[in-house]
């Protein structure tokens, strides 16, 4: 439990006034109890190659700990990234604590025209991998079960952007999430609803479940795409 405070205090000793702010992200970013497996987001005045070698050693502790590798940026990199990672914002701005520094969570604006252009990159990278595995002849179940849960994870962060995009209520449940966002996509509630039970709930898949899901996901993707990239806001 003292693993957050003390990389707390070891960034707030190395960085000093260079120090801008320290952001947890993500799910339990708001949970003030939760110290371990955080998401942080570490912003700086100015970040050259010295700031970075006196903070390998607090980091390489952190994660070692088996917490995420922060993501740290200069003040002028947090502004400037709005336009690419407007996904990551705005799950940011949905779930976010501020550990130390300013808060530059609650100033930030969504712009929908460039999160529509990302949901589109990311489910035509989403839909590039999953070919690729079919090109590949994978014939295991238990890597073809990694690739789906690869999957459902990625869908469900746009299916959440999607939500957004359409000033919906954002669920905290993938099942949720994937019924609310059946109001603004077309595809297969079962087949999706059962990739998010298995990724999240605990379930498993028949043999005769996975050969289905298999052709089915590849034809929901395709047609989600071609939504996506008709929307317009």
């Amino acid at each position: 439990m003292k693993s957050l405070d003390k990389f707390l205090a070891d960034v707030k000793n190395i960085l000093g006034e260079n120090l801008v702010s320290v952001i947890a992200f993500g799910s339990q970013a708001q949970n003030d109890q939760v110290k371990n497996n955080l998401n942080l987001a570490i912003i700086t005045n100015r970040l050259t190659a010295e700031e970075l070698y006196d903070l390998s050693a607090p980091v390489k502790k952190w994660v070692k700990a088996k917490n995420p590798i922060p993501v740290i940026m200069n003040r002028e990199e947090w502004y400037s990234s709005f336009d690419v990672y407007t996904i990551e914002y705005s799950d940011m701005k949905e779930n976010y604590r501020i550990l130390l520094g300013e808060d530059l969570v609650s100033e930030l604006r969504i712009d929908k025209y460039y999160l529509r252009l990302q949901c589109e990159f990311e489910m035509k990278n989403l839909l590039l991998k999953y070919k690729n595995n079919f090109l590949l002849n994978i014939k295991s179940d238990k890597e073809m079960k990694r690739v789906l849960n690869n999957v459902i994870k990625t869908l469900v962060v746009i299916f959440r952007s999607i939500l957004r995009l359409h000033d919906s209520a954002v669920p905290y449940r993938a099942v949720d999430i994937i019924e609310f966002a059946s109001r603004y996509l077309s595809f297969n509630k079962v087949v999706l609803s059962k990739l998010a039970r298995v990724k999240y709930e605990n379930e498993d898949y028949t043999k005769q479940e996975l050969i289905f899901i298999e052709a089915e996901l590849l034809k929901d993707m395709q047609v989600m795409l071609r939504q996506i990239d008709g929307m317009r806001f």
